[in-house]
């Protein structure tokens, strides 16, 4: 009898499953051959968004106690699909050290480096920006030119998905996709799951401020393909 395909445990650890649902929508027909993927959404005591430092650890709180015992979770390896050194990922590493875990924001510094000079991040709230700069530093090892920097939309990470006026939502991602660029970034990434989907939204962002073409990056995805790639060489 032969061997199930592997599966990947896609995680949105906030508990709003509008975000699950967009993350579904854009990675199934992603997935690569021979791997499967089940998706799952925080707890309701989770957070509705992640917002800053706090929320983070609520999530990662929240969601890690509705997954334990971890070590008889059916999967080959886990992605959190939060963009920050989320803790929930080292939870997870902890309690099964045998499966890999990832998060999109590791995945995504990872497929930028490789694309191009330098990246920068679109993010959604203000509150994160510290957080995120901190969290690329502690990666690459400390301060690094290949980082521009990262710019908040001021937008909700759920209201990326649900806001009725779309037009809005549309034009503050593009404005700040052209601010990334303008500090240099040839690689932009999407720093929030809620993006998901929304590369030609960025790079149109980019050209009609003038700005020179860019390679946008979504974390979620990159994921996928990272994940998949590490559980298959184990």
């Amino acid at each position: 009898m032969a061997a199930s395909n592997p599966k990947l445990l896609i995680i949105n650890p906030n508990s709003s499953d509008v975000i699950t649902q967009a993350l579904v929508s854009n990675l199934t027909p992603l997935c690569p051959p021979g791997i499967e993927l089940e998706f799952r959404t925080g707890p309701p005591d989770a957070p509705p968004s992640i917002n800053d430092p706090p929320t983070s650890i609520l999530s990662a709180a929240a969601t890690f106690k509705a997954m334990e015992p971890i070590d008889q979770q059916p999967y080959a390896g886990f992605l959190v699909c939060c963009f920050s050194d989320h803790p929930l990922v080292h939870c997870l590493r902890h309690a099964a050290p045998d499966k890999p875990c990832i998060g999109i924001f590791d995945a995504s510094i990872v497929h930028a480096l490789l694309s191009g000079s330098k990246f920068g991040i679109l993010t959604t709230g203000a509150a994160m920006v510290p957080a995120i700069d901190a969290g690329v530093a502690t990666f690459l090892g400390g301060i690094s030119g290949r980082y521009v920097g990262c710019v908040a939309s001021g937008l909700g990470v759920v209201e990326l998905q649900t806001s009725s006026d779309r037009g809005a939502v549309e034009g503050r991602i593009k404005n700040a996709a052209a601010k990334v660029s303008a500090l240099g970034a040839d690689v932009i990434i999407l720093g929030c799951a809620g993006m998901s989907g929304m590369e030609d939204l960025v790079k149109a962002g980019v050209t009609e401020a003038g700005g020179r073409p860019v390679t946008v990056i979504d974390g979620a995805k990159a994921g996928v393909q990272v994940l998949a790639g590490l559980v298959r060489s184990l």
